[in-house]
């Protein structure tokens, strides 16, 4: 099928893919048909056959960019990271980093998680090309660092990841019960959430806490 003209080819592809990836991962692959996905997305069901064929080819057209999102996450850390000055404050910079973008980018989160849910556990293409090699880079380097189990540090990493992942999907509603700030401002909110999970992080890892002596 033809692209129709004066069409904006990315923006609409764009659009799909976004509308696509919400539904997914709220609901999984099983759940709704391309007719309700285009109507969601605000364009016609040729439109999506023309950019993505199939509803199998849209979701995996949805994973592979939430792929290049998480990767996007992990070049960002490890950049911010080589600016660490000790293992503790490596990891509390990691931490921070990887609350904040997982906040920007809840819908892929939240896809990653949906095949956690469905599956109880990670797909293994997903498994080789995201999660093993995050747990090998970030328990290696801090097993070189501390002399601790690389066991040990390869699941206080997941845990860790766990805790930032659930935390992040929360709405700004929950965490404001949950921290159990007053209204007004948010940002306390979020730096609570943070200092929280910078030091849960550093207890599962077995580490001092910052400026303790």
């Amino acid at each position: 099928m033809a692209r129709p003209a004066g069409a904006n080819a990315e923006l609409t592809r764009s659009r799909i893919l976004d509308s696509a990836s919400s539904h997914f991962a709220q609901l999984g692959l099983g759940r709704g048909c391309l007719q309700g996905l285009a109507r969601r997305g605000g364009v016609s069901l040729g439109m999506v056959h023309h950019y993505f064929g199939s509803k199998d080819e849209l979701y995996q057209a949805c994973v592979d960019s939430m792929y290049q999102e998480l990767h996007s996450m992990r070049a960002e850390l490890m950049a911010q990271l080589k600016t660490a000055s000790s293992v503790e404050q490596l990891i509390s910079d990691a931490v921070r980093v990887s609350f904040h973008f997982a906040r920007e980018h809840q819908t892929s989160i939240r896809l990653l998680m949906r095949t956690v849910v469905e599956h109880g556990e990670l797909g293994p293409v997903q498994q080789q090309a995201l999660q093993l090699p995050f747990l090998e880079e970030i328990s290696g380097a801090l097993a070189s660092a501390t002399g601790k189990s690389l066991t040990e540090l390869r699941l206080a990493t997941q845990s860790t990841t766990f805790l930032v992942s659930r935390y992040a999907l929360s709405s700004d509603h929950e965490l404001r019960v949950l921290t159990g700030l007053p209204k007004g401002s948010f940002k306390p909110v979020l730096a609570a959430v943070e200092n929280h999970l910078a030091r849960a992080a550093l207890s599962l890892l077995g580490l001092p806490q910052l400026g303790a002596s």
